[in-house]
This record gives C-alpha cells, structure tokens and sequence, in this order.
C-alpha cells in the first residue's frame, strides 16, 4: 500500500528532478531551449514517406522454352526449377506459373528476413547450377529487384502531329488522288473513294507496294471496290475505287484483311489509322481524325534514354527502368518459292551473315614503343550492308545477294512484348490517346523523399531543355506529392489536435494561466518526442504520425495531473517555488507507474509478426516514447515553468465539505454515494451495456485492412488465355473510353459550387501485355502475358476513388463482353489481392478443374458474390503437329528437321545482329505473312534438312496437323498443381461476409474432395485468421504485463483485477461505437481496444492513490472512494476530452484506415471516463464491504505512521 509523507518531511528530504529544475532556472532555460532545437532538427531531419517501408521479400525466375506446350515447360522445366529453389531454408513460398514457351516462378522469403540480398543471391547460385533442363530450355533469369518500388512514374508521350505536318500530309493525299483519278476507268468522281494509310517512317517500297496490292485484291473479292487504283510510296499508300460500300466497312475490311492476311501484330504502330476521303477537300479533315503521334517510338526510346542516363546521374536514385520500349529489328521476309529458286533455305542465309558481321577484335600490335590496336571491318552498321551480302546456294546453283532473296524491312519486333499509352486532355479540353514510354525512378533507401524530388526536378530541367518543348511528360505515380500531401494532412490534424486539447484544458481549469502551461506543454513534449523519434531513425509517414496523435491524449495526461498538483498545493498555502514541484513529487509514483501501464500496453505491438508487424512497427514506439517524454517534461519543465505561470487563485479552493455538497462535485458526490450504497443492483444492471455489447460485436462486419485512400486505382483487364496482344490493346483502349465516358457522367451528375461539372477524372496510363512498374507496395506487377493489360487512373479528388469504383465496374462490365475486368482500388497494409480466394490443390489437372466448376457454382448461388472465376482460365484450342517417322525418314528429315523448320517460318529465325551506335538491332528471317495466313499455309511450309540442304519436302508430306483442347497456364503454389476459385463482394459488402455465408457449403464441399485434392481458403481470410491470433498474443502478454506491473505497485494481488474489471465497459464502449459509426471490426479496431487497456488503468492507478491517500487521512472507504472521485474528476475529464477530441481531425481526415481505431477509441474512452469515475468505486465498494478480499482501512500502525 502507497504510504504518504507530509509535505513537511517531503520538503526537508526530497531531491528529485522537479525540485532541480525549479531551483535551477538557467539551466531549465537552457535546456529547454535545446529540447526545442533538438525537436526541430529530429522534424526536419527524419525521412518522409506516405507509408512505412516494407521490403517486398519477392523475387521471380523466368525461364523460357520456345514454341513448347505448357504442361511440358511445367513438368520439364518449373519443376526442377522449385525443387532447387525448396532448398534455401529461407524460402517461405513458391508459387509459379507455366505457359507455352515460359515458366515464371515467385519466391518469396519468410517474413523474419531483414536483408534479402545474400539469400537471393544463394537462390541465383542455385538456378545457375540447374544444368539438366531440357534442350532449348533457358536460359534462366532471376530477377531479385522484382520487389522495388518506384518513388516517381514519369511516362514520355508523344503529341499529335502538328496542323502543319496535316496540311503537308493532306496535300501529298490531295495530289496522289487526283493522279489516280485522272487515271480511272469507271465512275465519276463521287462514286468513287479513297483510302489513305499514312506512315510516319520510310518503309521498304517493294514490301509496301505488294501489300497495297494484296489490299486491293482483298476488296475487290469482297465486292467493295472496282476498278482500284494504287499508289505506293515510301511514306504514303492511297488505294482509289469505285465503290457504293459506306466508310465503316471499308475500314472494318481493312480491319478484317490485316488479322488474315498481314497479322495484326506485324503492323506497326506508327502507321496510322486508315483515312476513308471521297472529296478530296475532306482529306485534312479526314486524316486529322486518324492522325498518329509525332514522334516513334523509335524517337521516344532515344528521348527516354537521354533522360534516363541523366536521372541515374543522381546520386539519390538507386535505379531507373523503362516500360514500354519496342524493340527494334531488321526482319528479312523471304518466299519459299523464291529461296527454291535459288537454291537457298533461311539455315544459308544465317550461315552467310553470320560469316560476313564480324564483332570480333583483330588484335594489338606492339610498334615503335606504342600499342597499335587493330579493328578488323566487316561489322554490319546498316541494312545495305546486310543486302550486299551473297548467299550461297546449295548445291551447284549460283547464290545471289541477299537483297535480291528478301523484302528487307527495319521496324519494331512483333508481336511486341508489351505497349504503353498515356491517355490526357489537351488545351482544347479533348481526351488524346499518345504512344509514350514509362520510366520508374526508385529512391534509395533511408534518404528524404523531399531531397529525391528535389534533386529529380532539377536533373529533369536540365535534360528537358534539350528535348523537344512539346514531349509530353507526366508524372503517372508521384510518391513524393503524395508524401507532401499526407505528410501535411497529418500534420494539420495534429495541429488542429493541439488546438482542440488546449481549449478543452482551457474550459476545464477555467484559468488562462493553466491553459497557457498545458499549451506550452505539448510543443514541448513533441519535440522531445521528435528529437527521439529521430534518434531510433524513424520515418515521419501517416504511421508515425497519427500515433502522435493517438498519443496525444496520453501526453497530456501527466502535465494534466502535474498542473493540477501544483494549484491544490497553491491552494494550501505552499509558496510557487515549493508548490511547483511538490505538487508533480505528491503523484509521481502513481504517475511513474501509470506511464509504465501505458508503455507496456503498447510495446507488445512489436511483437506483431512479418508485414503487418512492419507497417506498424512506428506506433509502439513513438507512443511509448511520447509517453516518456511527457513523463520528463511533467516532472521537468512543468514545474520549471509552473513557478512562473501559476499563481495561488484569489478565490480560496472549496472545502471537502463543500465540494461535498455544492456545485457538479456535489451532485457526482450524491451520485456516486447512491451507486455505492445499491452497489449491487448497480452491477447487475451494468451487464447490461456489456451483454450489448457483445450482441454488437456480432454484428459488426470483420474486415483485415481497408482500401487505402488515394487518387490513383486500376483496372485490371483480362482476356482469354489465347488472345494476343492487339487483341488485349483493342479491349484496353475501349475500356479507357468507356472510363472517360462514365467520368464525364458522374461530372456532369455532381457540378461544383458554380454549376458547372468539376473535373473529376485526369489522366490515364495504360500497360499492355503485362502489369506497369511496381507503383505502390502493395500492388504486384502481373507476369508479361499477351492477354492482359493494367490501366492507371488518376483523379483529382482521393475521396471519390471509392465513389467511382462501382460506376466503372458496373458500366466496364456491361459494355465489354468477353472480358473480365476489375476495378482495384489500392491496398493498405499487407497486400491481399483477390479478397475471396479458396485454393484447390493437388496434381491431377482434370480433376482440379472439375472440382474448381463445382466451387465456382457454389459461389454463384451466394447473392453477395459476384465475379466468380479460376485463375486457370478456359482450356484454348492447340494445334498439334503429330511427325509420321517413315515418310520423314524416306524424305530424309529428322524430327528435328520439322519442329526447326516450323519454328523459323512461323517465328522467325535470328541470323545476325546489326551493330548502330549504341544499339544491337537483331536480323530476323522468317515467311512473308501472306505464305502462313491459314491453316492451309502450314502445310505447305517447307521443311529442310539440316544435314542436306538440298533435300525439302512440304509439311504436309511428313507430318499431320491435329487440333486438341488444352490447358495454357498451369499455376503451382508450393509445389502443388493449385488452381484458385475467386471473386469479389457485391457493393455493400464485405469479403468476411461472403466467406462467412459459404462457409457451410465449403466444409461440405471439402469432405465431399477425392483423395488427392486439398482445399485451402485464401484472400483476406486467411491474412484475417493470422493478424487477429497475432493480436490475441499480444493483448495477452499486455494483460499479463500490465498486471506484473500492478502486482509490484499495490502489493495486492487481487486489486488489479478491480483495476481490470473496468475494461470490458470500456470495450462495449468502443464496440457499440464502431456499430454507430458504421465501422468494420477489422484488424486497426482491434488494435484500438486493446490499445485502450492502457488508458484506463493508468486513470484507475492514479484514482487508487487518492483513495489510500484519504484513507490515510482516517477517511472511512465510502467517503473517501468519493472524494477520490472528486478529485480525479478535472484531471479526467480533461484528459479524456482532450483525447477524444483530439481523435477528430484524425478520424475525419485520416482515411479509412484510421478511422476504425479513432472510433475504437473515442467511444471507449467515453464509456471508460464513467466506469473509472463511478463503477470502480461501486466494485471496489463490492470487493471491500461484502467480499472482504480487500482492506476497507488502512491498519492501526499505517495510520500512526502517517500522522
């Protein structure tokens, strides 16, 4: 039991800091000025981020198997690869994908790793190692940096062509169409039309003419054009004809001859859009409606070059990358017949280049004293080179050049690996689509983000000044605005926190004099906490930051009870000198522990494991060391400055009698007396609001961690597993039209202050055939795949990102069939993907996907589910090439002769690399289009022997083609065959409701399972499970924490539990909160219960003290139980007002991420301040009186010793 001194005796003996601090008033000033120095520099001197760092412990191995099928790369190749992988006792995960021709495999590492890099590296050791893949497998690439995160996004876009590139163009158009017309047969001038297709590169003319002849034969089979006349120049082709057809089906015939006769994805995109024009005086019009980018890609690579070179100049950018750049090479696109005539096969003409491109070096030759270095010619640095070059032919025959055996043209590879496209609004207000190139700069680690944004802006000044003044260049994800910007919210909020804590201590002392010391108080302890904060190498970030906040209350809990102590020691007549420390000496045991509660409820949040345990990593530690810090500045600088500022009031301080009896002490006097004396109809109808409060909590909705608040979200876009990469672009550009369109209404729908629609959407970023860089932690780029493609939506607002997710689902989904899109909005905290996820294991593949239907239908029958699907997608149609050995052998091939010869004419074979400045441009053979158009062409292909090239024979001779369903993407998790069933909560809805609702169905389903196959519920359940058992853990050890700390404190072992038993109100308070507010119970509720536990024990430590110290006095329990009320009554309900007050701005501006836990708290410490006040001396009462299992005195010898 706490034993009480007199002032008297406390005075002669006590030598603490209070009393050092107000004796040494220089030295306090001092000190005080470097506290506030020191603060400053911790502020300014901590790096800033939106959120904490999280090192993505990921990394990804490709490895490619051309033209093989996927469940060969998947038993051939993926497995060796994970067994290997499996063997670093770091890995916690592997999860891979095997496609035709690619197995991509994600490792990720368990959650204690600090430091990837040496374990990444034994990884890569390990894949170098793996020597027994399958010919042609490999080689094997590992990517450890798969994880980083851009600070800044910058796309390159190209603008239009200017109106005077138009007026050129539109004459040049003008000029051919009279000159074809001149030269017609049939109809007049308006019967007749024109189709104009603009390149914005030279191309080959001999390709390009029979191309446009092959267009013109098309039509005119088709019925649409007569009498056609052609013009083809190396920048312009203009077909002229008679024709009644209307301009939307010409174009779709040109559409419908480019997918089979040419392949879509070997147009280039820098031709334009075809241009129908029937008057001539149209044609500017006609073709500034189809008009393409001024600038090539070929143009943006080398501008995206110079500003990358540039940017990785900057000693704060660890890495720059670039998404979006098209390859460039020289395809050499020859006829069968042709290369028959001549006696040539694609195997010569490498032979033929590779023998003519030297790369080598010739040598140094010591002369004369000097070095000579000698560089032999013979490097290939143009395409006339490569067509100067003499193929020799087999046999006897002649050869020839390689210019009069192939159409030679340079442009992108096709199909292209992935394409990317900024879409903006242009000074005139109209929406443009622009090629453009995304470059992500990532920052090093532990630096300031304010100095990357600096030193970024400054090196993109200088290197923009040498680029073309109308380059667009955007910044698609800006990390430093969004650190700015959040940075400077929290910060408001905890400005507007501090205001708020200061009028409500202003209101409950109703003094100026302690309103100005509690305001003097809080910068003071802030910057001591800042000082500290900078010390551990914290980041300022919304973390950090709102944990002040939460703290804010608890900080102003000592100078509260300090400033309190000082005027009731004034009022007992003790001069300023002696009361300004004395009264802080009086409380600080029961201060000192109440501190030590409040650490220890916070500190085991560092328990917390993996992720989550990161990302908050920030709270515990700043709280507990804003908690030590007010504990320093209340025993310190309060009553440093407490001397000078507090005087004694000139109103004597009321009597206990009359505070007893008069005034809102009188009538809690009363109150408390009256629950004391029916303490136990009190207590039974206190089970009241806990019963309710456990009937709430079973209706609040679960949830792991909201949707973060920001202006950027995406839509996934998904094709089926077959579509190729123009298909996916086509889907993705209409898409961003229906986006703008959907926009436009909702702008339209909600005008701003003046009536007019505010813009609401402001640019678009478009990533095609894979996901875009890493933009946000917790979103993971998707593999490079043909079939799908990432769009980035930046709006002005943040708050209508979740207003504007349903529109867009709804209206994507009911305008674009037959793909599946998804509108994501950015995740905080651990990243989940997919929010429903149940995982299907096992090896039989046919079974998995008759066992993923049945799933599938279970989850479509739930009214709250949509969007079911598997991440398998639908079998697709292959084309099995099936080798007859006799009559290959009696032609003299080889099975290997075959698969080589299909691969090179469908593909392409790579015969040389053409060296141009500081590019290496590869040199491709492969069939000219129109010769592997149809199914027909492929069994006309030839087939050449390696070991003869003299002997061919045709495909078909040798080989049959057979068409089978099979499976393109087979995903493994954990070396397991897993296919996932997913989908995604309709509007209003939660995933924990969706689970919760097929949980019944599932576990029947799960018996149901042939052996061999394992279900596994995923998505945010399983994060759910694993972070609410961490939470449980921790509460645990708080509990069991706290009470050591109580036990050591009263020497009681059963007044901590009186201390405990005002928690669970304090709970039910914060439930029926979260129930009022609409809040879901998720894992930052959680976290703001338990985080309450602290609180209210450090309020029901300090109200103990003042019971012990009246029965000290000689007081009998129930009047002293009430006049410890009475005098904790101010300091509490400043307190807790100032706290709950202060949870305000944070819970309003904060986001939905804090909102949750600042309601947790806020109806919590409202039920809390009633319970500590008057239910703890109702049980202490129950305990005492009726239980005996407490003293209700204090012994003979204890009061003695006190007088």
């Amino acid at each position: 039991m706490t034993m009480h001194s007199s002032d008297d005796a406390r005075i002669a003996k006590t030598r603490n800091l209070a009393r050092y601090f107000v004796e040494n008033p220089h030295i306090s000033a001092i000190l005080l000025i470097l506290v506030l120095v020191w603060g400053y520099f911790g502020l300014t001197g901590m790096p800033q981020r939106k959120d904490p760092y999280l090192a993505v412990r990921v990394a990804m191995v490709l490895c490619p198997w051309p033209g093989i099928d996927a469940e060969r790369v998947e038993l051939q190749v993926t497995r060796r690869l994970e067994r290997s992988i499996a063997e670093n006792t770091h890995v916690k995960r592997i999860q891979s994908t095997s496609r035709t021709g690619l197995s991509v495999i994600t490792v990720e590492l368990t959650e204690d790793i600090e430091e990837t890099g040496e374990i990444f590296d034994d990884i890569d050791l390990r894949m170098r190692a793996v020597l027994d893949l399958p010919e042609g497998a490999g080689p094997v690439v590992f990517m450890k940096d798969f994880g980083d995160t851009a600070a800044l996004m910058l796309t390159v876009a190209s603008p239009p062509v200017s109106e005077v590139e138009a007026d050129l163009r539109s004459r040049e158009v003008v000029r051919v169409m009279g000159q074809l017309r001149g030269t017609a047969r049939e109809g007049t001038a308006a019967d007749r039309v024109s189709l104009a297709f603009v390149f914005s590169h030279s191309a080959s003319p001999a390709m390009v003419r029979r191309q446009a002849e092959s267009l013109a034969e098309s039509l005119a089979k088709k019925g649409l054009f007569s009498d056609t006349q052609v013009y083809a120049g190396p920048n312009l082709v203009v077909l002229d004809g008679a024709t009644a057809a209307a301009p939307q089906a010409l174009r779709q015939a040109v559409y419908d001859y480019a997918v089979s006769e040419v392949h879509l994805s070997e147009i280039s995109p820098d031709i334009w859009e075809p241009a129908v024009i029937r008057d001539p005086a149209d044609a500017r019009k006609a073709l500034l409606a189809v008009a393409g980018s001024k600038y090539s890609y070929r143009q943006l690579e080398a501008y995206t070059d110079q500003i990358m070179r540039r940017l990785l100049g900057v000693p704060i950018v660890s890495k720059v990358t670039r998404w979006g750049v098209q390859q460039e090479a020289v395809y050499l696109e020859y006829s069968q017949e042709r290369l028959s005539a001549y006696a040539v096969d694609p195997w010569r003409i490498k032979e033929a280049l590779a023998a003519r491109n030297v790369s080598g070096a010739g040598g140094v030759l010591e002369f004369g004293g000097q070095n000579l270095v000698i560089d032999p010619s013979g490097r290939f640095t143009s395409e006339q080179e490569l067509g100067r070059t003499m193929v020799a032919a087999s046999g006897s025959g002649p050869g020839a050049y390689l210019q009069d055996l192939v159409d030679m043209e340079r442009y992108y590879r096709t199909p292209p690996e992935n394409l990317n496209y900024f879409m903006y609004k242009d000074k005139e207000g109209t929406w443009r689509r622009a090629l453009g190139i995304t470059l992500a700069v990532n920052m090093r680690h532990g630096q300031k983000i304010s100095d990357f944004s600096e030193q970024v802006d400054e090196a993109l000044a200088e290197v923009t000044a040498r680029l073309p003044e109308d380059l667009i260049m955007a910044r698609t994800s800006d990390q430093p605005r969004q650190v700015e910007e959040n940075v400077e919210l929290f910060m408001e909020a905890l400005g507007d926190a501090v205001w708020l804590v200061v009028l409500v201590s202003l209101i409950g002392f109703w003094e100026w004099r302690s309103a100005l010391l509690m305001a003097l108080s809080i910068p003071i302890t802030l910057a001591m906490t800042f000082g500290m904060m900078h010390l551990m190498h914290l980041d300022l970030q919304q973390v950090s930051i709102a944990s002040l906040i939460l703290a804010l209350g608890l900080l102003v809990d000592d100078p509260v009870v300090a400033n309190d102590a000082i005027k009731r020691d004034l009022a007992l007549g003790h001069p300023p000198g002696i009361a300004a420390w004395l009264g802080p000496t009086k409380l600080a045991r029961a201060i000192l522990f109440a501190t030590i509660t409040n650490c220890i409820a916070y500190l085991p949040f560092l328990l917390l494991k993996g992720d989550t345990g990161r990302y908050l990593f920030a709270m515990p530690v700043v709280i507990t060391a804003s908690l030590l810090a007010s504990r320093l500045v209340s025993m310190s600088f309060i009553p440093f400055l407490g001397r000078y500022l507090l005087k004694p009031s000139a109103k004597p301080e009321p009597s206990e009698e009359v505070r007893r009896t008069k005034g809102f002490s009188g009538m809690y006097y009363r109150l408390g007396g009256f629950l004391i004396d029916h303490r136990y109809w009190v207590l039974l109808l206190s089970l009241l609001p806990l019963a309710g409060g456990v009937y709430l909590q079973t209706h609040l909705k679960p949830q792991f961690f909201p949707n973060d608040l920001s202006y950027l979200f995406y839509a996934d876009v998904w094709l089926p597993e077959d579509a190729p990469i123009q298909a996916t672009d086509a889907v993705a550009r209409q898409a961003e039209d229906i986006i703008r369109e959907t926009m436009a209404a909702y702008e339209a729908a909600h005008p701003g202050e003046d009536g007019k629609p505010a813009p609401v959407l402001k640019q678009v970023t478009t990533f095609v055939g894979g996901g875009g860089p890493r933009f946000w932690f917790s979103v993971s780029p998707e593999q490079s795949q043909p079939n799908y493609a990432q769009i980035l939506i930046e709006v002005t607002d943040k708050w209508l990102t979740p207003k504007l997710q349903e529109p867009l689902q709804t209206a994507l989904e009911s305008r674009i069939p037959g793909a599946r899109i998804d509108m994501r909005q950015l995740e905080s905290g651990e990243p989940v993907g997919v929010p429903v996820q149940i995982r299907l294991l096992g090896e039989d593949m046919q079974e998995l996907r008759l066992q993923a239907q049945r799933l599938k239908a279970l989850l479509r029958a739930l009214p709250m589910a949509y969007r079911v699907r598997d991440d398998w997608g639908s079998e697709i149609m292959k084309a099995k090439l099936t080798i007859n050995p006799d009559k290959a052998n009696l032609a003299g091939l080889t099975n290997q002769d075959v698969a080589r010869s299909s691969m090179a004419a469908m593909n392409g074979l790579e015969a040389t690399t053409l060296s141009e400045g500081r590019l290496l441009i590869p040199v491709i053979t492969r069939l000219r289009a129109k010769e592997r158009a149809t199914l027909t062409d492929i069994a006309n292909l030839y087939v050449y022997s390696e070991s003869d090239p003299g002997r061919r024979a045709t495909l078909g001779q040798v080989a049959t083609l057979d068409f089978t369903a099979a499976t393109e993407k087979i995903a493994r998790r954990d070396q397991f065959r897993t296919i996932v069933v997913s989908c995604f909560p309709t509007p209003g809805h939660l995933p924990s409701e969706v689970v919760e609702a097929a949980m019944p169905q599932i576990e029947t389903f799960q018996k149901e399972l042939p052996p061999g196959i394992r279900l596994q519920i995923g998505g945010e359940h399983e994060k759910q499970v694993s972070g609410f058992a961490d939470l449980t853990v921790v509460l645990a050890i708080s509990v069991a924490g706290i009470y050591m700390a109580l036990l050591f404190q009263f020497k009681n072992a059963v007044k901590p539990l009186i201390v405990f038993s005002a928690i669970p109100y304090g709970a039910a308070g914060a439930i029926a909160s979260l129930y009022a507010m609409g809040s879901p119970f998720g894992f930052m509720a959680f976290l703001g219960i338990i985080s309450l536990i602290g609180v209210i024990v450090s309020h029901v430590i300090v109200l103990f003290d003042f019971i012990e110290e009246k029965l000290e006095e000689g007081e009998d329990l129930r009047t002293a139980l009430l006049d410890a009320g009475i005098l904790r009554l101010r300091p509490v309900m400043i307190t807790v007002g100032a706290t709950v007050i202060a949870l305000f701005p944070l819970a309003t501006s904060g986001g939905p991420l804090w909102e949750p836990l600042c309601y947790a708290q806020i109806g919590g410490l409202t039920a809390a301040t009633f319970i500590t006040l008057l239910m703890v001396p109702v049980i202490y009462s129950i305990a005492a009186f009726d239980l005996k299992i407490i003293p209700a005195s204090v012994p003979r010898q204890e009061k003695d010793h006190a007088a």
